[in-house]
């Protein structure tokens, strides 16, 4: 008996909208999640920036060096996060596009005469880095920008 002699057509569409449903809705949460992360340490690291200008003279040169590894450490942790959300949404992007595929979606004729609900150019996800690139630049130079001032000023 195959795995899918005890399913119905009916149950098998059924349980593949659903999954469609849910990972979809992953996609959209992990997308943005990465723009949650990226918006809040960027937030952070620019209000720390404005702090620092006004108080860079109450921190002594060897305060100044532990304050920049905490920001280098904190971005680090940001972007390696934001990479971690990355990979999960590629993962859930795949599953979807897999599911999609099942549902005929890419499928000319299945649903529109002579073409496929679905463009071509949605049957391949794009790479995990795409999405993380920009966001991970953005937190990596802010941050710079801060450790430049707290090794800078004074």
């Amino acid at each position: 008996m195959s795995e899918h002699e005890g399913l119905s057509d009916g149950t098998r569409m059924n349980d593949l909208l659903t999954l469609c449903s849910i990972f979809k809705e992953e996609v959209y949460r992990r997308n943005a999640r990465i723009g949650t992360l990226t918006a809040l340490g960027a937030g952070g690291l620019v209000a720390g920036m404005l702090w620092f200008g006004e108080a860079v003279e109450a921190f002594t040169p060897a305060a100044r060096l532990l304050c920049a590894a905490g920001v280098g450490l904190f971005t680090g942790a940001l972007v390696h996060q934001i990479r971690r959300e990355g990979g999960r949404h590629a993962g859930a992007k795949l599953a979807l596009i897999r599911i999609e595929r099942a549902l005929g979606l890419f499928e000319a004729g299945r649903y529109l005469h002579g073409e496929p609900l679905y463009p071509e150019e949605w049957k391949m996800a794009p790479p995990p880095s795409r999405g993380t690139r920009v966001p991970s630049l953005v937190l990596i130079l802010i941050a710079a920008l801060f450790i430049g001032e707290m090794l800078i000023a004074g």
